[in-house]
């Protein structure tokens, strides 16, 4: 696993998911059937699901567990004043890249930590960017990448026939808000 502190401004976490290949093959063929549920109203200028997605999956509940210990293993409990807090899934949802789809730049700036898991890609698909240090994450499946919400990231263009499906989320602890002031 690559790590960067978790509390500096280019924080960024890559880990991978061992058990990938049942997440995928329950997951692809829903999500590769989804209709857009945003309209590309949001920076995802792709086909989205709900903002609160939820196919009722054990794999799925399995992965979303396996990133928030990730995320427990590296935080500094005491910068927020608790000893060890609660942390939970804010929202998550499924997005599907199609020729000529992209991300545009944004943040995710009402919660603390966000995430992407690579559920469908190849190496040359357009990468996870962050738009101010320029990093851009090297794609895999079974990747996920966890980084403070503030940092803005996008998506190029997509220009492959085959789908890329990533899986999003915003993660806050339970009964703190990022407005809260602790940051």
């Amino acid at each position: 696993m690559e790590k960067i502190k978790v509390w500096d401004c280019s924080d960024v976490f890559v880990g991978q998911y061992p058990f990938h290949q049942k997440l995928k093959d329950e997951l692809v063929p829903i999500l590769e059937e989804y209709s857009d549920q945003q309209d590309r109203q949001t920076n995802v200028k792709a086909t989205m699901t709900e903002w609160g997605w939820d196919p009722r999956s054990d794999n799925l509940n399995r992965v979303k567990e396996c990133i928030l210990a990730e995320i427990m293993t590296h935080m500094d409990y005491g910068y927020i004043g608790q000893s060890k807090p609660f942390l939970e899934f804010k929202d998550f949802w499924g997005n599907v890249y199609r020729k000529g789809d992209y991300t545009q730049s944004h943040a995710h700036r009402n919660s603390w930590f966000s995430v992407v898991y690579f559920l469908k890609t190849k190496w040359y698909y357009p990468s996870l960017i962050f738009t101010d240090s320029g990093k851009r994450i090297r794609l895999k499946e079974g990747s996920y990448v966890i980084f403070s919400s503030y940092l803005k990231h996008y998506v190029p263009k997509h220009r492959f026939d085959e789908t890329r499906i990533t899986l999003s989320g915003n993660v806050d602890y339970k009964g703190l808000t990022y407005d809260d002031g602790v940051r």
